[in-house]
């Protein structure tokens, strides 16, 4: 089994990346403690030239898009049979997710048009604002409202709606214990949850 994080941010190596990458480190070590193979991947959508979805209909013909950018080889990675679980990780921008990661969650229409590939599959989000309340949870529901409409398993850290971090923490985002501890625990909740679904 393997769960994928996207770091959805368009800055390189900054909080988004390193929270996402504190919920997977999570995931796999609870995981391993219950004696369940998980692997775990980070994608950085940094960088990349991952277009807005153009409604072209193209996928209504199969599993692929007609665009010919830096979502292509996620295509085949997100297709993968083995995928449990996808976390989402993004900035708070203007009071919800970043373009990012607006424009690959609309692409990842593509599944849904082909036989809800994402039905059952579990579904976390995290997102770090400029400020300890600064949207985080209105940003999460929006990417939680997304998952749902592929009727994804939507999995919280036991306690809030997903990971929400301080990117301007006084201490720096390394520092924001809190924000840690809550992608820490949605990176437990997910792993325990696959345990569950692998042994109903």
């Amino acid at each position: 089994m393997k769960i994928i994080g996207i770091a959805a941010s368009a800055r390189k190596n900054k909080s988004t990346r390193f929270v996402l990458e504190q919920c997977l480190k999570e995931a796999r070590r609870t995981a391993e403690g219950a004696g369940l193979s998980i692997t775990v991947e980070l994608v950085e959508l940094a960088g990349l030239n991952v277009n807005g979805c153009l409604a072209c209909d193209a996928c209504k013909k199969g599993v692929l898009c007609s665009q010919q950018d830096d979502y292509q080889p996620l295509i085949a990675k997100l297709a993968d049979p083995d995928v449990v679980g996808i976390i989402l990780a993004t900035p708070v921008y203007m009071g919800s997710m970043s373009s990012q990661a607006k424009a690959f969650l609309d692409r990842t229409v593509i599944f849904r048009r082909n036989g809800f590939m994402f039905r059952n599959k579990l579904g976390g989000a995290i997102a770090v604002g400029g400020s300890r309340n600064g949207g985080q949870e209105l940003t999460i529901q929006a990417v939680h409202a997304a998952m749902m409409i592929h009727d994804m398993i939507i999995v919280g850290d036991g306690d809030h709606f997903g990971g929400i971090a301080w990117g301007n923490h006084p201490d720096g985002y390394q520092g924001d214990m809190v924000g840690i501890a809550t992608a820490r625990n949605l990176g437990c909740r997910m792993a325990e949850v696959a345990r569950m679904m692998r042994a109903g």
